[in-house]
Parts: structure tokens; C-alpha cells; sequence
């Protein structure tokens, strides 16, 4: 809720960065972000590799809710 202190600056600083294999792009390895930035719309920085659109799974077919029970097809009465 308050502002960073200098030493909490320059431990961030003295982090050094990260870049990642195949970019050019370098990213601050500890980033400081108060709430309010966080609550501006203010992100981590890092890189998107991941941010991809992926297809939805096809839907479960009727035969794979109704699967065998384990040990066979006959079922044990207990004692």
C-alpha cells in the first residue's frame, strides 16, 4: 500500500534481466508493482509465447460414460 523504498528498487535493479532464448526482448527478473498500478491495468512483463487461441475439445461420445467396472463384467455382492 505504500510507495518502494530505495533499497527495494535497487535489489530489482541489481536483478538483473531475463532474456529469453530466440527473443530479443529483455525482462526485469523481480519487478515491483504497488496496488495501484496493479489496479490501473499495470501487468508483470514477461514474455508471451503461450498466448495462443486453442480449438475446443470435441465432446465426450455416449460410450465413454459407460465403461466397464474393474475386474471384469460381473459384479461381487459383498460378504
Amino acid at each position: 500500500m505504500e510507495a518502494p523504498t530505495k533499497p527495494m528498487l535497487k535489489e530489482a535493479a541489481e536483478a538483473g534481466f531475463y532474456k529469453p532464448p530466440g527473443l530479443e526482448d529483455r525482462y526485469p527478473r523481480i519487478q515491483i508493482l504497488t496496488i495501484e498500478e496493479l489496479l490501473s491495468g499495470k501487468g508483470v512483463a514477461y514474455p508471451r509465447l503461450l498466448e495462443v487461441t486453442l480449438k475446443k475439445a470435441p465432446k465426450a461420445r455416449r460410450a465413454a460414460e459407460e465403461q466397464m467396472a474393474l475386474g471384469g463384467t460381473e459384479i461381487e455382492e459383498p460378504f
